[in-house]
């Protein structure tokens, strides 16, 4: 009877830390999944912190009088009784952020589809680029590399250095509207076509020196 409870419990305490270690994907979804760098990130410090009370819950009522049960089998029965109530706490909080997420996801994306439909009819499409401003070139230089983006139908916007994990995942269906009307418009290769003409105009103006 014993090495039932105790398989029970160890399975319940297994399946307890599982669902907090991935409770950090879903909240954070739409996040790549990397279950080493899911494991750092998600506090595992604070896990032991709700076993220690399951255990002292299940020791003080395993100290009741109550049921003609050993007080080892009470404290088994208590301590899985009482991780199973973690387990669901953390298996709903995990679904309704997925499903909060899932949500804002789609709606993020609709838009993007929404833009990138507008912005083919302009015949501007957006590229984002992050990370740090470019070196300031001179109004003339400035000038001839927007006319080189013009001319492909393009415009260069520098979204800064923060990453957003759910926007990011967004434009992936503004890119790849926008992906296929570039190449029809533009041709295979045309990126290598238009960073070349780019670096051969920072070649010829160089960056702004003070």
């Amino acid at each position: 009877m014993y090495k039932k409870l105790i398989t029970i419990n160890l399975t319940i305490v297994l399946l307890v830390t599982a669902a907090y270690i991935l409770q950090y994907y879903f909240i954070n979804y739409p996040v790549q999944f990397d279950l080493w760098y899911i494991v750092k990130e998600c506090q595992l410090q604070y896990l032991p912190f709700f076993f220690a009370t399951t255990v002292l819950v299940s020791y003080l009522v395993s100290s009741l009088d109550f049921k003609k049960l050993s007080f080892k089998g009470k404290f088994l029965r208590v301590f899985s009784f009482l991780n199973s109530l973690i387990l669901a706490f953390f298996v709903f909080i995990s679904f309704t952020a997925f499903i909060k997420n899932k949500k804002d996801l789609n709606a993020l994306e609709k838009h993007y589809v929404q833009e990138a439909e507008k912005d083919i009819r302009k015949d501007q499409v957006v590229i984002r680029n992050v990370g740090f401003i470019v070196p300031a070139y001179d109004e003339k230089t400035v000038h001839l590399i927007n006319s080189i983006y013009q001319k492909y139908g393009i415009v260069s916007k520098n979204t800064g250095c923060i990453i957003d994990a759910m926007d990011t995942k967004a434009q992936e269906k503004y890119n790849e509207l926008t992906d296929s009307y570039l190449e029809k418009r533009n041709g295979n290769n045309w990126k290598q076509r238009m960073e070349k003409e780019i670096d051969d105009v920072e070649k010829i103006m160089g960056p702004k020196t003070k």
